[in-house]
């Protein structure tokens, strides 16, 4: 049976507070490959020709669908197969791309940002009709596997780059705001290409039973933080934490742009469902 979730992240967003049952030092999240390196590789790519991401007119009754890496994809993926066979576009990230093509679902597009060679992995099964919207932070190794596709190129807004966006293309270009991750970053991409409405699958900032829906070995081994956020517990990770607190922080500032629905029992659908305990201040159990 589909599931049926109401969009909206309400006019008040939530602000996060978390109760921790040990206590967390301070995170501070930051890029996860050398900064010249990344110069680097926008340097290269912003010279491949490549047409940009730029601002669409808003399709105000169009939903899409935006499948992420969380664990929560396992369950709820039957839900967006059915979704994507009825017509709805489906966005993928990183691993899974190849996780809901492995599953009979072949992605209308497929969105990248990380910066370190090994990901370019993540692009494969080739999708011919697939659109490929990947960040002029990636590796170049990863335009060159996509040289047959359709592929779109964006830059991320915040940086220590734009002298090289203006260097290449003067006035006109477009970044994209967001958080650190792909998830927070991808909602600003597309909304930018004109998508107002969005349900999100496998977007859980937490672990739940593995920290993602299919093996990704750079993940094993990180240290776990035990959570508890208006009375319900859950591990995570150090990156999932921040994330959390950028989410709700993205959606104080950006969240009247669009729709949100978050499928799963993770974090960031707790955090939705629980905004007015998490107005608190954070406190140590």
């Amino acid at each position: 049976m589909t599931e049926v979730l109401s969009m909206g992240v309400m006019s008040e967003p939530p602000s996060v507070s978390v109760g921790k049952r040990h206590p967390i030092p301070e995170i501070i999240c930051g890029v996860n490959e050398d900064k010249e390196k990344i110069r680097d590789n926008i340097r290269k790519n912003i010279q491949l020709g490549l047409p940009q991401v730029q601002p669409y007119e808003t399709q105000w009754d169009k939903v899409v669908g935006l499948a992420l890496g969380g664990p929560s994809l396992k369950e709820t993926f039957p839900d967006l197969l059915e979704k994507r066979q009825n017509g709805m576009p489906v966005i993928t990230v990183n691993g899974s791309h190849r996780y809901c093509m492995a599953g009979g679902l072949f992605p209308s597009a497929m969105v990248m940002l990380d910066s370190r060679e090994f990901n370019n992995r993540f692009v494969y099964p080739l999708v011919e009709e697939c659109k490929y919207f990947i960040s002029s932070q990636c590796h170049p190794s990863v335009f060159e596997n996509l040289k047959d596709n359709q592929v779109w190129i964006w830059h991320c807004a915040g940086d220590d780059n734009v002298d090289l966006l203006k260097e290449q293309y003067g006035e006109e270009y477009f970044p994209v705001m967001g958080g650190a991750t792909i998830a927070l970053r991808a909602v600003h991409m597309l909304r930018m290409l004109g998508f107002h409405k969005f349900e999100l699958y496998g977007f859980d900032s937490c672990i739940m039973g593995d920290h993602h829906a299919y093996e990704q070995p750079e993940n094993d081994g990180e240290e776990v933080l035990d959570v508890m956020v208006s009375g319900k517990e859950f591990l995570c990770t150090a990156a999932h934490y921040h994330q959390a607190k950028e989410f709700v922080d993205m959606i104080s500032k950006t969240g009247e742009h669009y729709d949100l629905a978050v499928h799963g029992d993770g974090l960031i659908s707790h955090i939705i469902k629980n905004p007015d305990s998490l107005r608190t201040r954070e406190e140590v159990v």
